[in-house]
């Protein structure tokens, strides 16, 4: 075996080293080298748009390139490579390369070259990483409604994620405790599918609750993507009975409902008086039990059966007639018996009826009206206390019955009537209270002020117009002085005036005349 020559073995051994450094050399980033190009990665998801930004420090007037994962050249400068639409030129500068891909797809993941054509070639490289979107979740296992106190099993699955997604489970704003996600590679395809299993033991308080899965991924942030499904618990019913009103009374219509309170609704209703037969009178309508009128021998226990389907409740209700309402009626007290008084009052007397009666009329009168002068004990010494006003009602015939009369009195010039008011007492339900009559007046008395005050105002504006003529009238009178009689003042006599008048007809053109 013959072996090669020395100096043909430092030749094979210089040419490895060469060429291992120039490998060396072309990953090696040198941070010191202003010509060194520098580059970041990158992270997008599906669909999304990345931009590729390639950076020097200084520039020899050497273009800059960027290159797919397949060493296909994007852009040379300002110059497109490949013709690709989603790739477009984002900025060129002698000392900046930037690129966009737009509607990213799962294959556009890998590493990208940024190289400078210098002596020696310098190039970086930016790792692109494309994340798949997980789909909405779909919730299944649970298509037809479910009996109270059985158990239902969830499960809900999510496709398409890149890295794999999670799950979560919600009741509303509850998070619940569900199985573990379960992860699965899809075939040719960097992608995985998630899903996860909740069990529930409902209840009838889950009817119509909302089961929400949600799906959380990093391409998602800060939101995520969420399904709900809503429940559907069949129960029995719960009956209760609901009357009318609280105080039934004797002669009155009067029903009782039965509530069922179930899932679904009671198809049927029995209705049953507990130790007896349902009231001749009482008629069954479905979920109602109607009386057209109440008895006192309609009171007792009433049972009420609701049945769905699924189950049956009995409900009882105790049912106590009460009175009839009394009807409304007027009470008047009994006419006052008084004497008319004479003008000398401290020799009448009052009658023994008057002396009991009046007092309690005044005390009344007294507590609603405070400010008049009534005395609950009257004297012979004192003015004579007013007849109360008495009304008498017919039942029969209430609106021309009532007839309000005064006893007839005469009363002392220092009382006069109008510091006196009647006081009629009415009773009705057997509750007496005192009206004062006075009081019916009261509208009266606000239209007296209105006319009174536009008469005030007519009247004043009447004064300023007569003021106003009187001033024109006055400005438009005076004296006029006129030198026509001139020194005539002292004349004993007309002649002498006439004769001594200064000016006399040949002065008539230069009189003037004064307006004062």
């Amino acid at each position: 075996m013959a072996f090669p020559s020395t100096p043909s073995a430092l030749w094979i051994v210089s040419l490895l080293t060469a060429l291992l450094g120039a490998a060396v050399h072309s990953n090696v980033v040198h941070y010191d080298d202003p010509l060194q190009p520098t580059t970041k990665d990158e992270t997008v998801a599906v669909g999304g748009t990345v931009t590729l930004t390639c950076q020097v420090a200084e520039t020899d007037d050497s273009s800059l390139q960027w290159s797919n994962t397949a060493q296909q050249t994007l852009y040379f400068g300002e110059k497109r490579g490949l013709r690709d639409n989603r790739i477009q030129l984002h900025r060129s500068t002698p000392t900046e390369l930037s690129v966009t891909i737009a509607e990213v797809q799962l294959s556009d993941e890998g590493e990208y070259t940024c190289s400078i054509f210098t002596m020696p070639v310098r190039m970086a490289r930016a790792t692109v990483t494309v994340l798949g979107v997980p789909s909405i979740p779909q919730i299944s296992g649970f298509e037809d409604p479910v009996r109270e106190g059985e158990t239902v099993t969830l499960t809900c699955t999510s496709t398409g994620s890149k890295p794999p997604a999670s799950l979560r489970w919600y009741r509303g704003e509850e998070e619940l405790q569900g199985g573990p996600d379960v992860v699965e590679s899809v075939p040719d395809s960097p992608t995985y599918n998630v899903s996860s299993e909740l069990t529930l033991k409902l209840s009838r308080d889950d009817n119509d609750a909302l089961i929400t899965c949600a799906v959380n991924h990093e391409s998602l942030k800060p939101q995520d993507k969420r399904t709900d499904q809503a429940l559907r618990v069949l129960y029995s019913p719960s009956a209760e009975i609901k009357p009318e009103s609280d105080l039934p009374r004797e002669g009155e219509k009067f029903y009782l409902r039965c509530s069922g309170n179930s899932n679904p609704e009671p198809s049927t209703y029995i209705w049953q008086k507990k130790d007896g037969e349902l009231p001749p009178l009482a008629k069954i309508d479905d979920a109602y039990l109607r009386f057209e009128s109440l008895n006192k021998s309609d009171n007792g226990v009433y049972l009420c059966q609701a049945d769905n389907g699924i189950g049956d409740s009995t409900a009882e209700y105790t049912l106590l007639v009460q009175d009839p309402a009394d009807p409304d009626s007027f009470v008047t007290s009994p006419p006052t018996p008084t004497s008319s008084p004479t003008p000398d009052i401290s020799d009448s007397s009052p009658s023994p009826a008057a002396s009991t009666d009046a007092p309690a009329t005044t005390t009344i009168s007294n507590e609603l009206f405070p400010d008049l002068s009534f005395a609950p004990d009257s004297s012979a010494t004192s003015s004579p206390t007013p007849p109360p006003l008495t009304a008498s009602v017919d039942t029969a015939h209430p609106a021309s019955s009532f007839a309000p009369s005064m006893a007839a009195s005469s009363f002392a010039p220092s009382h006069p009537a109008s510091t006196l008011t009647p006081s009629v007492t009415v009773g009705l339900n057997g509750v007496h209270t005192v009206t004062d009559p006075t009081a019916m007046s009261t509208g009266s008395g606000v239209d007296h002020a209105v006319i009174g005050g536009v008469v005030a105002v007519i009247v004043f504006i009447l004064l300023c117009l007569l003021i106003v003529l009187g001033r024109y009238l006055i400005r438009h009178k005076g004296t006029y002085l006129t030198h026509e009689a001139k020194g005539s003042d002292d004349a004993p006599d007309a002649d002498t005036a006439i004769i001594n008048a200064e000016g006399g007809q040949s002065g008539s053109e230069d009189k003037k005349e004064y307006f004062i």
